[in-house]
């Protein structure tokens, strides 16, 4: 999702690029720190409760204690599940998202797989301890619902930075996981630091954050993607009536996993199951950067540095994955599960597909 690196950092588009520009969190980081707005103005507790939705995604949820880091007591962890039969299919979600991120993708899954998700720890309903906030200690987590939940022979599928989980997941617990599908997600930040400054995005205005609809309206168009709204209000502070009241996760979690990243070269030489990575290769400024006009004269130099990044992440895959099987799809946003659902879809289950699948054609 995006990340809320607007609020901390001078590089607000960080995240364009590093794996999050999604909705709520781009939502709020985007609003450049608007002030909260207070009950009343419409919020009296005579208001009716416009928090009060229903999740129309066909999943259950439960959580999973994992341990504390720093902290005593167990932290939990979020868990949606689309039931399903088959190897168990967990899906990651990218920074600041949650597991409601798949809401819509997801479940097509369910007639040959077991699907479920994780919500990171710090954001949406998991617990928000102020600790764990690491690469190992996030892969810790995801090892740790694996191991509750007595799920072996997993396939893991991440999102954006959830790359890094899935690395270090393979890499530390080899027996564990089968094959891994990285969602633009096949970077490593330490070697190649997401390029800053960004341009700022548009602040959101008193209309956007009037009501869900049009904060989600705001967050879709920020991410050019089609955000499920649950991870929208999953990721924001809303009012009784609905007034979003700006991130419910802190900054300093974001920034502290931002760091991890680009502190740690992931062990993609200790990956040693087979892997899909598909990869956006952007074609215009707008893919991450939707406030920049194809008119503007900076969209070139923008396109010229976010090509040159995705190569280098690409090629460097490449070389230290040698046996995964890479796509390209040309235009599909950061958000290539969303806005490219039926081929991302395709390429999965291809690869997926249990040998005695494609035997003999």
């Amino acid at each position: 999702m995006s990340q809320r690196f607007a609020r901390v950092t001078p590089a607000p588009l960080l995240l364009a690029m590093l794996g999050a520009l999604a909705a709520a969190a781009t939502l709020s980081a985007c609003s450049g720190g608007k002030p909260a707005q207070s009950a009343g103005h419409g919020d009296s507790a005579a208001a009716p409760d416009a928090t009060a939705w229903h999740d129309p995604s066909p999943h259950t949820v439960r959580f999973v204690s994992v341990p504390g880091v720093t902290v005593p007591g167990p932290v939990r962890i979020e868990v949606l599940d689309w039931g399903g039969t088959g190897q168990p299919l967990v899906f990651v979600p990218g920074l600041e998202d949650t597991g409601h991120i798949f809401d819509d993708f997801a479940p097509q899954f369910t007639d040959h797989f077991h699907v479920l998700a994780v919500s990171r720890r710090g954001w949406g309903a998991s617990d928000h301890p102020d600790s764990g906030y690491t690469i190992p200690a996030l892969a810790s987590d995801v090892h740790a619902v694996l191991d509750s939940l007595h799920l072996s022979h997993v396939d893991l599928v991440g999102h954006s930075i959830a790359g890094q989980e899935l690395t270090w997941v393979a890499a530390t617990y080899p027996g564990q996981v089968d094959r891994l599908v990285y969602l633009d997600a096949g970077f490593d930040y330490h070697a190649h630091p997401v390029p800053r400054p960004y341009p700022e995005p548009p602040a959101m205005t008193a209309a956007d954050s009037a009501s869900p609809a049009a904060g989600l309206a705001y967050a879709r168009r920020l991410s050019d993607a089609p955000i499920p709204e649950a991870t929208y209000r999953a990721t924001e502070k809303l009012s009784p009536s609905g007034r979003d009241l700006g991130p419910a996760s802190p900054p300093a979690f974001t920034e502290a996993v931002v760091r991890s990243a680009e502190a740690l070269a992931p062990p993609f030489g200790k990956v040693h199951v087979p892997v899909l990575a598909i990869y956006d290769w952007p074609i215009s400024a707008a893919e991450f950067l939707p406030w920049i006009a194809a008119t503007d004269t900076s969209a070139p130099h923008w396109l010229a540095v976010a090509q040159k990044w995705h190569a280098a992440q690409r090629d460097e895959f490449k070389a230290k994955v040698p046996r995964a099987r890479i796509i390209e799809l040309r235009g599909a946003t950061h958000y290539i599960f969303l806005v490219r659902p039926d081929t991302v879809a395709h390429a999965m289950r291809a690869f997926l597909a249990p040998p005695s699948a494609t035997a003999g054609r």
